[in-house]
């Protein structure tokens, strides 16, 4: 017997309230959305600077020594901490962050 037939079917035979049209000029919209990504940059200005290469180093102090590690002070004239030396001629182009463990994670070693 089929389910549109039959009376006590979970199907009901109402209209949805999704018209076919709207769902596949919907659809048509869903497709087109990954096209539009890629042709944008054929239409960019070449006048746009250039993106900033950027990279993010997260240290867990395996082997470091957080004390010879982050500088004494903060700002921008911090005294560069021994283990910062080597990366001097490079001072101006990074920023070291301290204290960002989480309070409740210790795990029985030092964390800051």
């Amino acid at each position: 017997m089929n389910h549109f037939n039959n009376p006590k079917s979970p199907i009901d035979n109402r209209q949805s309230k999704f018209s076919r049209r709207r769902f596949l000029r919907g659809a048509g919209v869903a497709l087109a959305i990954p096209l539009l990504e890629c042709v944008r940059p054929a239409f960019a200005s070449e006048a746009e600077s250039p993106v900033p290469r950027r990279m993010l180093l997260i240290s867990n102090n395996l082997g470091v020594l957080p004390k010879q590690f982050f500088p004494k002070s903060s700002g921008r004239d911090y005294e560069l901490s021994p283990y910062l030396q080597d990366l001097a001629e490079f001072r101006n182009e990074f920023t070291v962050f301290s204290g960002l463990s989480h309070p409740d994670v210790d795990g029985g070693h030092s964390t800051e």
